[in-house]
């Protein structure tokens, strides 16, 4: 993915969208009644709206803005429905088989209501990205991070890098020693409770996420460690990075 500053903001602005300002469209009621709120995406624009919960649709409008903020278009350019979706299980969902309900070729993506009910700041969009596990900007990025990492192949080069070498650490099924308010882990086995337990296409995407986030990237020699830099050797996740960390300075 290369860089093109025509098609991106910059990281200290973004265009905010309106819940009002979105015309009604009614394929979009045909979307499953999981979805509290449907939209339809072209480039940054939502252009279409089915709300079932208002409440939802001005979360999902405000989270829309928060994406646009962190992620710039040319990294989501096969984006084109956003969801605000019910229940807990998850807080965020990445439909990744193309399937979709607005009529074209694009994927999908949702964020659950209680993930962004629960976010304090949710107003403003340009607040510097949080780095921990729990939080909405961390959902957004992990979502984000199975498109892109899928049009990346970065699953694929991940796993011929680190899957079966010798003194892996071995997976446990229910770690409890990672950081309580859901901070990454820098230099250990790997990045996150999560990442350790899910193996295949969660750990890359857990790893890309402690790529983007973190303050500052490990330089010790742990597999945490040399898991996180190679993120930053795939084709443009090292000026995502840039651009993720510049937001709200």
């Amino acid at each position: 993915m290369s860089q093109d500053e025509s098609e991106s903001h910059s990281a200290s602005e973004s265009v905010e969208i309106a819940l009002s300002s979105i015309p009604d469209d009614p394929k979009l009621d045909q979307a499953p009644g999981k979805y509290l709120a449907v939209f339809e995406i072209d480039g940054d624009a939502i252009i279409g709206k089915s709300v079932r919960d208002p409440k939802a649709g001005e979360l999902g409008v405000q989270c829309w803005n928060r994406v646009v903020a962190l992620i710039p278009k040319q990294y989501r350019e096969g984006i084109v429905q956003f969801n605000i979706e019910a229940g807990r299980r998850w807080a965020g969902r990445f439909g990744g088989d193309g399937k979709n309900d607005v009529g074209r070729k694009g994927y999908k993506f949702s964020i659950a209501k209680y993930a962004a009910d629960e976010e304090k700041n949710l107003s403003d969009a340009i607040r510097p990205v949080t780095a921990r596990r729990g939080t909405l900007d961390w959902t957004i990025v992990h979502e984000m991070g199975h498109y892109i990492c899928l049009k990346t192949d970065t699953i694929e080069r991940f796993s011929r890098q680190f899957d079966a070498k010798p003194n892996m650490p071995v997976r446990r099924e229910a770690p409890d020693d990672y950081p309580e308010d859901g901070s990454p882990v820098t230099d250990g086995g790997f990045v996150t409770s999560y990442a350790e337990r899910t193996p295949g296409d969660e750990e890359v995407v857990e790893t890309f996420t402690t790529f983007m986030t973190v303050d500052e990237l490990p330089t010790n020699d742990s597999w945490a460690g040399r898991k996180i830099r190679f993120i930053g050797t795939v084709e443009g996740m090292a000026e995502l990075r840039e651009h993720v960390q510049a937001v709200g300075d």
